[in-house]
């Protein structure tokens, strides 16, 4: 069977269980931490896939302060040897929760510390994209100084690069292709 499909399942039953309780704020911010402490660290990746270490995982996660049914949900996926699928997921949890709230998620990436105009713009893509779906956009936004200019947004799987970088990259493209004509 897909993995994909597998943690899909596990995810819309952790769901089900957080809208039964009433928690799912808590659970899905544990979540986006369990998913960050596994994009950070490649020695936790390893850990989860090797079954002589779940044990020692399920111990650890016992002494930390989390929600019963995020507990749970590790000991389900533990006991059914799918702690490995345990970041596709918690990815497909946080992306039922966020949908079933309306809610849709973006990343907005400028080239320094949002100032007075920064802060217009992200309020006029919020406002805009709001207005576009119906939905409430979660708006994160990230420093790159490697985008020289403009911005980057990244909207569920949609990216407008805007970015003094990119359009660099298009005029260098467009000049190597008409001097390869020439020569």
């Amino acid at each position: 069977m897909n993995t994909g499909i597998i943690a899909s399942r596990y995810a819309t039953a952790l769901l089900k269980l957080v809208d039964e309780n009433g928690s799912g704020e808590i659970v899905v911010a544990q979540a986006r931490m369990i998913l960050d402490a596994l994009a950070s660290s490649s020695e936790l990746r390893r850990a989860v896939t090797d079954p002589l270490k779940t044990s020692v995982i399920l111990s650890k996660a016992k002494d930390l302060d989390i929600a019963p049914e995020m507990r749970r949900f590790l000991e389900i996926l533990a006991r059914n040897g799918r702690l490995g699928d345990i970041a596709l997921a918690l990815k497909s949890f946080e992306d039922q929760y966020y949908q079933s709230r309306g809610i849709i998620r973006g990343t907005l990436v400028l080239p320094s510390e949002p100032d007075g105009d920064s802060s217009a713009l992200e309020a006029r893509i919020k406002t805009l994209i709001e207005e576009k779906t119906g939905m409430t956009l979660l708006l994160s936004t990230v420093v790159d100084p490697s985008i020289i200019g403009g911005f980057v947004l990244e909207v569920e799987d949609k990216l407008l690069d805007a970015s003094v970088s990119r359009q660099l990259e298009i005029i260098r493209r467009q000049f190597v292709e008409k001097n390869r004509r020439i020569v």
